[in-house]
């Protein structure tokens, strides 16, 4: 695959994901704008970034998957302050669900 190839899936799917993402907020009575999902879902990538780029260094499995759990569960705590703030208090488990299911 081409380095284009790979910057057009990763800028699609990251776009598509924003769009999802600001949907769902405002079906669910909150408020956000395009702009600001698209900055949470950069801000909750990072540790996901940063997972991926020791795991290319690393050879070893069993930190690979140390790795990638720690990466997960900060990129999940990270955006559960944007996510519960985004939407009223009664519909925060609902906004919350994609990011812990």
């Amino acid at each position: 695959m081409f380095q284009s190839e790979v910057f057009v899936v990763a800028f699609a799917l990251l776009a598509t994901g924003d769009v999802i993402l600001t949907l769902n907020v405002l079906l669910l009575g909150g408020h956000i704008i395009f702009f600001q999902s698209l900055s949470l879902l950069g801000y909750c990538l990072f540790p996901l970034d940063v997972g991926a780029l020791i795991c290319m260094m690393e050879g070893n499995v069993i930190l690979k998957m140390i790795v990638v759990c720690v990466t997960l569960a900060w990129s999940s705590w990270a955006s559960y302050p944007f996510m519960s703030s985004a939407v009223n208090l009664s519909r925060k488990a609902l906004a919350l669900y994609p990011v812990f299911h």
